[in-house]
């Protein structure tokens, strides 16, 4: 293929940092009031600095016949879903917006440090959400839209301190899991796995 054949079949291809995370804290969360007495509420756009879409997996179901493994589909595997967020500056936001305080009080509402009891016990499935990922363009158009159904935080990483490196902004991972996976506009049907 020459120079040109490529360049006519190739349409500039896709770019890793562009995407947006919408998604909101649980009502439950939300209701947590912070240090101006304000609850936290609403659709937010997240400051994550890196993530991935999740491996999707089928098991296999194999059975042996006649000296050969016939392979069927089994049951749908989701790994875990991880995005790096960036460590806002809580005295230069509003308090409700600092996502580590967000997180933290999603993570604690689940099970509470000191009593070790839930906030949602009332309702078991308060504490998830559906969080959205758009893959964007260069003009900042849709290109694919997953949505992760039942998601809720299974651990909060650690928030690192480096007096070497003055100039770097500061990170904190956060892993979830959730229970299905939405993937929209794939051929003209919605998909959900």
């Amino acid at each position: 293929m020459s120079l040109n054949e490529f360049k006519t079949s190739f349409f500039g291809g896709t770019r890793q940092n562009r995407f947006l995370i919408t998604g909101n804290f649980p009502t439950a969360a939300n209701n947590q009031q912070n240090q101006n007495n304000n609850p936290v509420s609403g659709t937010q756009y997240l400051h994550v600095r890196s993530t991935l879409i999740p491996t999707l997996q089928t098991s296999t179901v194999s059975y042996d016949y006649f000296g050969r493994k016939y392979h069927y589909p089994g049951e749908k595997l989701y790994s875990t879903w991880s995005v790096s967020v960036m460590d806002d500056n809580p005295n230069l936001v509003a308090s409700q917006n600092n996502l580590w305080r967000q997180f933290q009080n999603w993570h604690n509402n689940i099970n509470n440090h000191q009593t070790n009891l839930t906030i949602f016990e009332s309702n078991e499935n308060a504490y998830k959400v559906s969080w959205t990922v758009r893959h964007l363009d260069l003009n900042g158009g849709v290109l694919k839209t997953f949505i992760l159904n039942g998601l809720w935080p299974r651990s909060i990483n650690e928030v690192s301190f480096n007096m070497a490196r003055p100039n770097v902004i500061n990170t904190f991972n956060v892993v979830f899991v959730y229970d299905t996976l939405s993937i929209l506009g794939v051929t003209d049907q919605n998909i959900t796995r």
